[in-house]
């Protein structure tokens, strides 16, 4: 083979191998409930993350149909989440669900969500009706 067409073909592995790592280091995300947050302090500041908590109450603001913040909400640490993503924000999201926000924390102590997932398991179960306790009755 001649010289050329080696270092060429190196160059690709080597640039694919570069790319691959690079996409490989922006997936580690790691998920913290916003009381883990709260504790680290400032070493969560520019770290990025996946935030769980719950979507306070009377807290989503809203540019029409445009999400523009909301607050989030575990163990009593609460912080406002500036919506900055692209994504549709997901139809299932409103007050009181618990949601995971994919972003980070900016020096103001602000998150900046790129990607909203609003948990809602509850939405899937099955409800079942509680029978009363009359004799011979049983729950099931």
């Amino acid at each position: 083979m001649k010289p050329r067409f080696i270092i060429v073909i190196a160059l690709i592995l080597g640039s694919a191998g570069y790319l691959a790592f690079l996409g490989f280091q922006q997936g580690q995300t790691y998920y913290h409930f916003c009381n883990e947050v709260a504790a680290m302090g400032d070493k969560a500041i520019d770290l990025p993350m996946k935030m769980h908590g719950r979507v306070v109450e009377g807290s989503v603001q809203r540019d029409g149909a445009l999400l523009r913040s909301f607050d989030l909400e575990y163990e009593g640490a609460r912080f406002t989440v500036k919506y900055v993503g692209t994504e549709p924000v997901p139809d299932t999201f409103k007050d009181g669900i618990e949601a995971v926000v994919d972003g980070q924390l900016n020096a103001q102590g602000v998150f900046e969500g790129a990607r909203i997932q609003a948990k809602c398991a509850s939405k899937y179960e099955a409800e079942y009706e509680v029978e009363s306790s009359a004799p011979g009755n049983t729950a099931r």
